[in-house]
């Protein structure tokens, strides 16, 4: 075997390994009234979530306060005042810290002077 093809391999191995440091790591979580959906992306050192309501009211959601708990990798807290059929609340960020490998984490929801607390898990 000609020896200009071992540099050529170990350069491939390489690009291999850091391709797969890039992929996503995703959360889910749904009830009868919410859907979340969280990314983290430690290659980039960013994260994102997607709460949305899928609720079937007839009246629209307000005063919705929504908090990440039980989580090293999401921790904030928001609040979103306007009423909405079909509300959506989006956010990206910069991982505080390095990203920590966890299964899952909680988010309460408060909305229409209810509560709930949603199990969000890790994909597999």
């Amino acid at each position: 075997m000609n020896k200009a093809w071992i540099p050529l391999c170990l350069l491939l191995l390489a690009g291999i390994s850091l391709a797969g440091c890039s992929k996503p790591i995703e959360f889910t979580g749904k009830s009868a009234f919410w859907s979340v959906d969280a990314t983290v992306r430690p290659f980039s050192n960013e994260k994102s979530f997607v709460i949305k309501y899928i609720g079937e009211d007839q009246q629209p959601v307000k005063g919705v306060r929504y908090a990440f708990e039980n989580s090293k990798n999401f921790n904030g807290k928001g609040e979103h005042a306007a009423a909405a059929a079909h509300l959506r609340v989006t956010g990206t960020s910069t991982l505080d810290q390095p990203y920590d490998d966890e299964t899952g984490f909680n988010v309460r929801i408060h909305w229409n002077d209810k509560e709930e607390i949603i199990p969000v898990a890790k994909r597999q």
